[in-house]
């Protein structure tokens, strides 16, 4: 019994001190340090990768400066630079030459006799792939988008009732683009984050465009509306406007006609982030918050990608804290 009291009494001396009391033993003697996630995790946690669809409406549209119009009956127009002798039709996206006898019956505004041009619509449908890297409340990335577009008549701007529509002879083909972005969050509301963005690239009409179509610089402004599903899914909607034009050479005239083609999008899509944790690894796990086990973090198993918060384990509430009151407007709740 009196050795028992004895060692209750010196143990703590043996344990935590040294006999000289220079120095204490670290905790870390006793204590194991937590992991958390490392390596190519922790550096990919603030890129997020995205994929989008949607619709656009491009407004086409341009001036025959230079140029005439030749307009037989029950035709198409055709334009002409000098001469009636040659004429072009399909002037939008690939050139053609008739240097068939002109009609005397065919009505002809000469160049410079009127304000001649013409304008009309394209229904655009893009498939965009993205990444961006996120800080603080900016984001900076590139992406590439591939789009049908097809074009739809357009009509004449002046002398409507004696020009008729211009209708393309293959309405149908693609536009490429490579864009480098930048952002800026400006607001919350509620679930929902506003971002302002700027996209800056390169587009090239094909399929259905003449190989002498020159593109050329875009710009892209728009606002994406973002409503996190998890922690590392988010889902949007961005509304754009776009600023773009083309240059389409006329074959033997020496001269070109530009066509402004500007868009309004509404995409919409998902953005993911890789998660610097690995899942649970426990099936039983109950854990709803990152936890550890041994000297390994790792993040819960008790929820999907895409819910906050599994309402079966322990969610009194289906509003989160982060999301009530005060916390609601801040424009990064994690």
């Amino acid at each position: 019994m009196l050795i028992t009291f004895v060692s209750t009494l010196l143990l703590p001396q043996l344990v935590f001190g040294q006999d000289d009391g220079k120095s204490k033993i670290p905790l870390d003697h006793f204590y194991v340090e937590r992991k958390a996630g490392g390596g190519i995790r922790k550096i990919l946690r603030n890129f997020n990768f995205g994929i989008s669809t949607g619709y656009g409406n491009t407004f086409f549209s341009h001036k025959l400066d230079g140029f005439g119009v030749y307009q037989a009956q029950g035709s198409g127009p055709q334009i002409f630079a000098g001469t009636t002798a040659t004429r072009y039709g399909n002037w939008v996206n690939d050139v053609t030459i008739d240097k068939t006898a002109p009609l005397g019956s065919a009505f002809v505004a000469n160049p410079g006799s009127a304000d001649l041009g013409f304008k009309g619509n394209g229904l655009n449908i893009p498939i965009q792939v993205f990444l961006y890297y996120g800080f603080k409340r900016y984001r900076i990335g590139a992406g590439y988008s591939y789009e049908l577009m097809s074009i739809g008549n357009l009509s004449p701007t002046s002398l409507s009732d004696k020009i008729n529509e211009l209708q393309p002879a293959s309405p149908t083909g693609f536009v490429r683009k490579y864009y480098g972005m930048v952002g800026v969050s400006f607001y919350r509301l509620g679930e929902y984050l506003f971002t302002g963005d700027l996209q800056i690239g390169d587009f090239k009409p094909q399929s259905n465009f003449s190989a002498t179509v020159t593109g050329g610089t875009y710009y892209n402004l728009g606002i994406t509306i973002e409503r996190d599903f998890s922690e590392y899914l988010k889902g949007f909607v961005r509304p754009s406007f776009e600023l773009k034009s083309y240059s389409l050479p006329i074959p033997e005239s020496g001269k070109a006609i530009d066509h402004t083609m500007n868009a309004l999008y509404i995409n919409v899509g998902f953005t993911y982030r890789i998660p610097e944790l690995r899942r649970c690894f426990l099936n039983d796990c109950h854990a709803q918050i990152n936890h550890a086990h041994g000297n390994r973090e790792y993040r819960s198993r008790r929820h999907a990608i895409y819910k906050k918060q599994n309402p079966g384990y322990g969610e009194n509430d289906k509003t989160l804290i982060k999301y009530r009151g005060k916390n609601k407007n801040k424009l990064n709740p994690y």
